[in-house]
């Protein structure tokens, strides 16, 4: 029976022998026993900015870092139908960051690769880029060249040919292009080694859509997707605003504007219509047809449909669990930083990613260094970096009195108010000099607005005043806010009024001596 000790040396030896033969396999590149693939590289996220040319200030620099953006996709160029690359003014300034420059596409220059030779097309795209990218070395570090079109399944093998000739061209930069989701499997093979990489349209919409929503990616579609791509995101969204030749597009951000105009009403289309989020009508106010209105220009009229912000965090968050080894990041599409118009822009992507609050919410506080004795100015503020839903009564603050009663009101920016005998019964109106409690009411509250309300004047012994609100989210949902007290000017104290001295009377003339 062979020894406990001799086992040991037997099994030390074996192991050695495996150590040998798997440093062999290292050396000539083969692999190891157990040994699987290489993990995919870390996901990483970007900006695409698309207004031209590009304004990144010096001190966001912090900011992207702590929201993890590691490159930022700049339109530099428009790509005609023709392929001929007509390059935007440069930044004022020097871009700090791995820059990818965008070929920003025309409406309908991905036709271009329904030609003959698509190879030609792409020849055409590279000499227009490789001048691009001689002229963008002064003002940043350039690693990439995107082409932002929006090109069919059926153009797969054409636009294999086209960013090949481009691949060739630009020795040293990533080629990558934008493609929608939900082709057949299979449909983008002809990519591998024509594209380092796509950018996936995966939410929102833009006018190269169509004005159309564009759907979202599924993750089974992500985990055989045959190149390395990123997932793009669009979260500003915008109206259109006329009709034929004359309509224009408005960005979001207007809605607040719209929204206090005293001449426009607004209806929601969205509960009769198929159509993804929220969707907003302007028009006239019934008998104010011929009045002047923001929107007098346009025949009065406009509409927004538009994808509250919830639903990219859904998005964002669902990703991010992907199992897709292909996936290399998102990136997220903005016109510019820090603003740009629209109502979920930069301060909401820099919220999301950086793990702060990011939905709407309201702030009822004192109004500093305002108001007499028996005065109440309220400041109402929206700290988040999104808006609530627009809504003509789901956003409301109500202001309750308790030995006191409201003499009169200003209320400010806020679109309407209603005063009331109690609060026990909002339902009963009540003159000044007798009402409790009252409600303002506000249409909308844009990302980081503030409303001042007052003078709120009120009488009574020793009055106290409460308040509490309401806020309508764009998903339906509604935030509350407990109520609490808020401390009214007190009267000015009596003034003694002076004393008038009793008036002396004159003195006796002496008469004159004789």
């Amino acid at each position: 029976m062979l020894s406990k000790s001799w086992n040991v040396r037997c099994l030390a030896v074996g192991l050695l022998l495996l150590g040998t033969l798997g440093a062999g396999a290292c050396k000539k590149g083969l692999p190891l026993v157990g040994r699987g693939s290489s993990a995919p590289p870390p996901r990483t996220d970007a900006l695409f900015l698309a207004e031209a040319p590009a304004v990144v200030p010096e001190e966001l620099a912090p900011e992207f870092d702590a929201m993890g953006i590691r490159r930022l996709y700049v339109v530099a160029a428009t790509l005609t139908g023709g392929g001929q690359v007509r390059p935007f003014p440069p930044p004022p300034n020097a871009i700090q960051r791995p820059v990818v420059l965008v070929l920003m596409g025309e409406p309908g220059a991905e036709g271009a690769l329904r030609t003959a030779q698509p190879e030609l097309v792409g020849e055409t795209w590279a000499d227009g880029a490789v001048r691009l990218v001689a002229e963008a070395k002064s003002w940043a570090q350039v690693s990439g060249v995107h082409i932002h079109i929006l090109p069919t399944p059926a153009d797969a093998p054409a636009l294999a040919k086209a960013l090949s000739a481009v691949k060739s061209r630009l020795k040293g930069l990533t080629v990558s292009v934008t493609l929608l989701p939900g082709a057949p499997e299979g449909t983008w093979e002809p990519l591998e080694g024509a594209a380092d990489e796509a950018l996936v349209f995966s939410f929102g919409r833009r006018p190269e859509t169509s004005d159309t929503f564009v759907r979202e990616m599924s993750q089974e579609e992500a985990k055989s997707f045959p190149i390395p791509f990123r997932l793009l995101f669009v979260p500003g969204g915008y109206g259109v605003a006329g009709v034929g030749a004359k309509a224009r597009r408005l960005a979001d951000g207007e809605i607040d504007k719209l929204s206090e105009d005293r001449n426009l009403d607004f209806d929601f289309a969205a509960v009769l219509s198929s159509e993804p989020g929220s969707i907003y009508n302007f028009k006239p106010r019934a008998g104010y047809e011929r009045s002047k209105s923001v929107l007098s220009e346009d025949g009065g009229r406009a509409r927004f449909d538009i994808l509250p912000f919830a639903d990219l965090v859904r998005l964002v968050s669902e990703t991010s669990r992907w199992s897709a080894p292909k996936l290399a990041g998102r990136v997220f599409l903005l016109d510019g930083v820090p603003r740009d118009g629209r109502l979920s822009g930069y301060p909401a992507i820099r919220a999301l990613l950086t793990g702060k609050p990011w939905e709407p919410s309201l702030s009822v506080e004192p109004a500093e260094g305002t108001g007499r004795g028996g005065e109440v100015w309220l400041r109402v503020s929206n700290p988040g970096p999104t808006p609530s839903e627009l809504s003509r009564f789901g956003n409301q603050i109500t202001i309750r009195l308790e030995g006191g009663v409201f003499t009169a009101l200003g209320a400010g920016e806020f679109d309407r108010y209603e005063i009331f005998a109690s609060a026990r019964d909002m339902k009963q109106p009540a003159p000044f000099g007798r009402a409790t409690a009252c409600r303002l009411f506000e249409n909308f509250f844009a990302p980081e607005e503030a409303n001042v309300v007052g003078p709120i004047r009120i009488a009574g012994g020793r009055p106290r005043a409460f308040v509490s609100y309401q806020l309508t989210l764009p998903d339906g949902r509604t935030l509350t806010g407990a109520e609490t007290e808020v401390a009214i000017s007190p009267p000015p104290s009596p003034t003694k009024a002076p004393k008038e001295k009793a008036k002396k009377q004159p003195s006796i003339p002496k008469l004159k001596k004789r």
